[in-house]
């Protein structure tokens, strides 16, 4: 691989701006050294869930927790700290195995339900040795009567309290349901976020028609998504956000990731791509990307990156239909 495709992201050296995302195909030493082998700059190590560690304590006590509490109120609490450390050892293993074998950065991911939560597992993730920490904080509202405010202030603070006790850098994977992106974006960089990844996926649910019940929808990103992803990275970069962007979701091709570089992107994340085309294919987007920037003289990501962000572009960035917006707020 060329030098030409290197770059930087949350103050990390990457050897190509495609990183893979937090999947399966990062969730063992094995498929991450396949990922670092076919060229990826990075990978995002497969999300820890406390809601994942909370169900398996569950699973393996057999018992419910009434049951428990009445019998041995100690067994709950011994039960808890074993299993939670028990899954906890499991990653920091991954982390440190993965790096004797790979020398691209290796990112931890995280989803808690409790601040401590999120405070012990990135302490002892950075320990073991993490390059940086994504935070996959997702907050829907379902709850009519809850402020979308607060959903807002949650973030920031999650991420004040993460960032503000530990030393590697931290990110930020956002969704796209919030009503002012460019708000939140400014306020989680101000907040301490080393980057923003747009966006995050959540779970599609579907209905089965025959059984009337509603199912699993289609858990892989679509290259259709890759334009919502381009607008926002387009719009947030030529607004200055003072923290780098990671664009994620419908990056299906080096074409796709010329795009959002051009449009602003300092990185972008792979995944449903590489379950349809193999890990290998990474190997044919960095080719890919390499050959556009030879087409067009171009030595290096960085001098190509928001090319597209001119004034009059970005108007078309900000269209919601076919016809511009007729008003602006201020």
């Amino acid at each position: 691989m060329l030098m030409k495709l290197r770059t930087t992201y949350l103050g990390l050296e990457l050897k190509s701006p495609i990183i893979v995302s937090s999947s399966t195909l990062t969730g063992n030493v094995e498929s991450i050294k396949k990922c670092a082998d076919a060229g990826a700059g990075a990978v995002i190590l497969k999300s820890i869930f406390e809601e994942q560690i909370s169900s398996e304590i569950k699973r393996e006590e057999g018992y419910s927790e009434e049951d428990i509490y009445d019998a041995y109120p100690e067994a709950q609490e011994y039960l808890n700290t074993f299993m939670r450390g028990s899954e906890i050892e499991i990653y920091e293993k991954l982390i440190r195995e993965s790096k004797k074998v790979v020398d691209i950065p290796i990112i931890a991911s995280i989803n808690c339900s409790d601040k401590g939560e999120w405070i012990r597992i990135a302490k002892e993730l950075q320990d073991a040795g993490a390059d940086a920490l994504e935070l996959n904080i997702a907050i829907a509202a379902f709850d009519r009567d809850l402020d979308p405010r607060k959903i807002e202030e949650e973030y920031i603070s999650i991420l004040k309290e993460v960032e503000k006790n530990i030393n590697i850098p931290v990110s930020v994977k956002l969704g796209d349901h919030f009503t002012n992106i460019s708000r939140v974006a400014f306020s989680l960089s101000k907040a301490g976020a080393k980057g923003l990844v747009l966006f995050n996926r959540f779970y599609n649910p579907d209905i089965n028609i025959e059984k009337m019940n509603v199912v699993p929808g289609n858990s892989m990103s679509t290259q259709e998504e890759n334009h919502n992803t381009l607008r926002w990275i387009s719009l947030l970069s030529s607004q200055g956000v003072p923290c780098e962007l990671s664009a994620s979701r419908g990056v299906y091709t080096g074409e796709d990731v010329v795009k959002q570089i051009l449009a602003g992107a300092k990185t972008v994340q792979v995944c449903s791509t590489l379950y349809r085309n193999g890990i290998d294919h990474i190997k044919q987007m960095n080719a890919d990307v390499e050959a556009w920037m030879d087409r067009h003289n171009f030595n290096d990501v960085e001098s190509f990156r928001g090319l597209a962000n001119k004034k009059e572009d970005i108007k078309v960035a900000e269209r919601l239909q076919y016809l511009r917006r007729n008003y602006d707020l201020y």
